[in-house]
């Protein structure tokens, strides 16, 4: 394969100085932001929308010249910013825009002195004959039309509140972009390591541009190149390892021929009984040889099945003609099979190769454990969005120990099997063709019969990519 190289950026950017420079745009904005704002504040002043912050203390102040001139105050709580409460000289309440409540604060707050201050008002008291006046102010700008007193009475307050919300909002939206910007750069070492992780070793590595990203991604580009070189030398190893066995297994079958052969010739000529003995040791042994080769050829066919042809099929077609087949393998031991379908489609998007060796391992697994005249089960049936097939036989089940490692290579939990031509390779093979699917291979134990119950699980009509 041809080495992909790595197209480096030209030209990196530090992180911190990208941070920087989100920073200097929100410090930039705050600053933009408030002197907006008091631009604003202070035309809105000068078109008499916002009155300034003495405005109701030159009424005040105007209002009591009045009252000591003995002259009668009807303020207008329309026009005038402050409120006021007419007392008798005994404190007696008599007219006002105070709550009865407010006007017995503004009473006490005044007794010592002629003016006061008790947060967040200013008093006034201007006494005139038996009649106390009593005036509440505040010093804050406020606005000229009633309505937006009534909601809004501090306008400083109001333009501050204004100003923290933008100034939250606009910090938000740059920690959102920034954000943005920084998965976008890391994207290409997401992406890497989820290429490693598959082992799909031929790709570019696309530089962020930011410095320590890069870094990282040159570091995992070495990485790389450095597994690539291991698994393809391990590879090839593994290729040649299997060639050879395939090889050496074809070669010795040509000598055993011959070997069995001439056993079966020298079978056939007037031998004493000692010699007929040593002949059948010789022929026992020829065919048992002969089954060992044709296990190694099985095993170098299994660990090079990588190709999926997967097609879509009659789902009825497909199942009938495996129940025969099923039904045929266990006839040798006079075992009969129940089938049952539940909620099939009507298609299957399979290998029908694969798939078919898949379910006969499973089904030759289970007629070999199966004793004679009993009953094999084949259940097919759709759960969710998937397809399973359930062999239940009626024999011995599995161990424990056969529960975990039943489907790992050259497992053979009971040494009776090997007498029966296995050698730990069926559910093996069957596993790896469920995964190429996409499914799942479930082992367990029947609590029906006792015996042992494998289940294929696969997709019905997608496969992974």
């Amino acid at each position: 394969m041809e080495v992909t190289k790595v197209q480096q950026a030209r030209k990196t950017t530090k992180l911190r100085t990208i941070f920087l420079g989100y920073l200097v745009m929100f410090c930039i904005g705050t600053i933009a932001l408030a002197l907006f704002l008091v631009l604003i504040f202070y035309v809105l002043m000068s078109y008499g929308t916002i009155l300034p912050a003495n405005y109701a203390e030159k009424q005040v102040r105007e209002d009591k010249s009045i009252i000591e001139a003995g002259k009668i105050l009807q303020p207008d709580s329309q026009i005038k910013l402050y409120k006021y409460a007419l007392f008798t000289s005994e404190g007696r309440l008599i007219e006002g825009n105070l709550s009865e409540k407010q006007a017995q604060t503004a009473w006490s707050v005044t007794q010592q002195n002629d003016t006061a201050y008790q947060f967040p008002y200013n008093y006034v008291k201007v006494s005139h004959h038996d009649e106390v006046t009593v005036m509440r102010y505040s010093v804050s700008a406020q606005f000229e039309l009633p309505i937006l007193r009534q909601y809004l009475p501090n306008a400083e307050l109001s333009f501050f509140a204004v100003f923290c919300i933008a100034f939250l909002g606009g910090g938000a939206l740059l920690a959102s972009s920034f954000g943005r910007k920084l998965a976008r750069k890391m994207s290409g070492l997401q992406q890497a390591t989820k290429q490693i992780q598959a082992q799909d070793l031929d790709f570019s590595i696309e530089f962020s541009g930011v410095m320590e990203i890069d870094q990282v991604l040159h570091s995992m580009d070495k990485m790389k190149e450095t597994l690539k070189t291991s698994l393809q030398k391990q590879w090839n190893l593994e290729r040649s390892r299997r060639e050879q066995i395939s090889a050496l297994a074809h070669d010795v079958k040509t000598p055993l021929t011959i070997v069995r052969g001439n056993v079966e010739l020298l079978s056939e000529t007037d031998q004493s009984e000692e010699q007929k003995n040593y002949t059948d040791y010789i022929s026992e042994s020829t065919k048992q040889m002969e089954q060992y080769i044709k296990t190694l050829i099985e095993i170098s066919k299994a660990e090079t099945l990588v190709t999926l042809r997967a097609e879509t099929m009659d789902a009825d077609f497909y199942l009938t003609k495996v129940k025969d087949r099923i039904m045929a393998l266990a006839a040798v031991k006079k075992i009969s099979v129940a089938f049952a379908a539940y909620n099939l489609p009507k298609t299957l998007y399979a290998d029908p190769v694969l798939l078919e060796r898949a379910i006969m391992n499973v089904a030759s697994n289970a007629v070999d454990q199966a004793p004679e005249y009993s009953e094999i089960q084949l259940t097919v049936e759709s759960v969710e969005d998937c397809i399973r097939f359930s062999i239940l036989d009626e024999g011995p089940g599995f161990s424990p120990e056969g529960l975990k490692q039943a489907a790992e290579q050259f497992y053979m939990g009971d040494s009776s099997r090997r007498l029966s031509g296995h050698y730990g390779m069926g559910l093996y093979i069957t596993k790896s063709i469920v995964n190429l699917h996409g499914g799942k291979l479930i082992i367990a134990n029947s609590t029906q019969t006792g015996g042992g119950q494998v289940s294929i699980k696969i997709p019905i009509s997608s496969l992974p990519m």
